[in-house]
């Protein structure tokens, strides 16, 4: 029998424009009410991702960071496995040598070395003029993240395909220098996530599974990025969204439709129907 249920969130969760849909929120709270758990898996910042979750349940648990944060709240973090100090300071060296666009997230805050109003839209509250986690631009946002004595759980590299060295070489980059030390991911194209080794959304989800007294047996997920395959891979009911990657549609159970055309409600119904039988 399946009792959790974890969603990622851009792409998945979310509309194309970054909303998350009243239908969606329903859907949700119903499958809740059979006795399913609910869990928000994203690479987002950890305030963010729970912005969400709060809006689905009175009880939420989120999966932040691609797995690197685990908890209900700022006081109830179940797990937490930061960046290295060293790995980070090296990471942040490499990105400046290089002329790399990147940011970086702690708890609650989103850091970097440049403004670019168009990579924080996703980022937006309903009515545009907010957004769901705090934004610190530095002319050295590490700096800043040393000076309030916090930690990174995320070193995002942006806009790979339009550097000099390409998707590939700046991939090569940074596995030559990280590959025994960062564990490397992509929600989507152009874009590569490092975290501390040993991280990812499905041994998080694990985790929480054995903290509440279930196993793989017991978990649904559904995705669209590679940062969603292990989870896709692992759990025992798997969805793959219609506007996801062919990685994810070749290993997962189920292929629904896309993000703005009631996919959720559609994994909803499918994880009911096999609760029942």
């Amino acid at each position: 029998m399946i009792r959790i249920f974890a969603l990622d969130m851009d792409g998945t969760l979310l509309d194309s424009n970054s909303k998350l849909s009243e239908d969606n929120i329903k859907a949700l709270r119903d499958l809740e009410s059979t006795g399913v758990r609910v869990v928000l898996a994203s690479g987002r910042v950890f305030k963010s991702v729970l912005y969400f979750a709060s809006k689905i349940s009175s009880d939420p648990c989120v999966i932040a960071n691609n797995g690197a944060i685990l908890g209900s709240d700022y006081n109830n973090l179940f797990f937490e496995n930061p960046i290295d100090d060293e790995y980070l300071d090296r990471l942040y060296d490499l990105a400046l040598e290089n002329g790399l666009d990147f940011h970086f997230y702690d708890l609650d805050t989103y850091y970097s070395n440049k403004l670019k109003i168009e990579k924080l839209d996703h980022l937006r509250k309903e009515n545009d003029n907010e957004y769901t986690t705090n934004i610190l631009i530095s002319d050295d946002p590490l700096r800043e993240l040393r000076a309030k004595n916090h930690k990174a759980y995320k070193f995002q590299i942006n806009k790979t395909n339009d550097h000099p060295l390409g998707s590939e070489g700046i991939s090569k980059l940074v596995r030559d220098e990280f590959s025994d030390s960062l564990y490397m991911t992509s929600s989507f194209g152009g874009v590569l996530e490092l975290m501390s080794k040993g991280v990812s959304k499905f041994d998080t989800l694990l985790a929480l599974a054995d903290k509440i007294g279930f196993t793989r047996e017991n978990i649904a997920a559904i995705g669209d990025g590679l940062n969603d395959l292990e989870m896709i891979k692992g759990s025992k009911l798997s969805f793959a969204m219609g506007n996801g990657r062919e990685e994810l549609k070749e290993i997962a159970s189920h292929i629904v439709s896309d993000n703005n055309s009631g996919a959720i409600r559609e994994a909803c119904e499918i994880i009911k129907e096999y609760n029942r039988v």
